[in-house]
């Protein structure tokens, strides 16, 4: 009497189509892991997107970037182009973390959230983060907290610089899961207050592609390989 209506909520779940993908999206655990993926690039762009449309109903201030850990990203496959089922939102996003804000990151902390995103990328661990709202690169040759070289916003605002804090830099607020706002991977925005926005990080991809991509994933937007979010130098 549990097997039955579980595997019926399965099979609804696989029938039901959110999306047409035009290019195939890369969730492979040695990827999300360790380099940009058009699938992480799809799902941080869906916190942005929808944080910033829940931001005020919640009373938290507009996000300006965001960050999903790769350790959150669960398919570990290669989603081939084609049909997007609300069983694939699942098992790309199951552990059912809300969507927050984390406010007033200040650039020092910014700077030190990307460090540790990339503080142990050679052992592909969960915590190096797939952006959206800005560019960076790093170099993981050299030691952890001293990797990351360059960070600039979608605006074109520097906020990291030959590795320093940029003269330029404001203090941001991060659309992530409360998993990272909350210390999550050892992320140091734990420290500072979040807010939780009432919807989980899989209703916000299902979102994402249904309301705000209209249904379609376009292969201009999301090319395999990424877009050069993340460059490792």
């Amino acid at each position: 009497w549990v097997v039955e209506p579980v595997t019926e909520a399965l099979a609804q779940l696989a029938a039901t189509v959110v999306a047409e993908t035009e290019v195939a999206l890369d969730g492979r655990r040695s990827q999300v892991r360790t380099v940009e993926t058009n699938l992480g690039n799809l799902i941080a762009d869906g916190f942005l997107v929808q944080a910033d449309k829940l931001n005020e109903s919640f009373g938290a201030p507009q996000p300006d970037v965001a960050i999903q850990n790769g350790g959150g990203i669960r398919n570990d496959s290669i989603i081939p182009a084609g049909e997007l089922t609300e069983l694939d939102t699942f098992d790309i996003l199951p552990f059912g973390n809300f969507l927050a804000i984390s406010e007033g990151v200040d650039p020092g902390l910014f700077l030190a959230q990307l460090e540790q995103c990339v503080s142990n990328v050679e052992a592909v661990d969960g915590r190096f983060c797939q952006v959206s709202g800005f560019e960076f690169t790093y170099d993981k040759d050299v030691a952890a907290g001293e990797r990351v070289i360059s960070a600039t916003l979608d605006d074109g605002t520097v906020m990291v610089s030959g590795g320093e804090v940029a003269p330029t830099a404001v203090t941001v607020d991060i659309a992530m899961s409360a998993f990272s706002a909350n210390g999550g991977d050892g992320y140091p925005v734990g420290a500072r207050p979040f807010t939780t926005l009432g919807q989980t990080d899989q209703q916000t991809l299902r979102n994402f592609l249904v309301d705000d991509l209209g249904g379609v994933v376009p292969a201009a937007d999301y090319p395999e390989g990424g877009e050069g979010r993340i460059t490792e130098q």
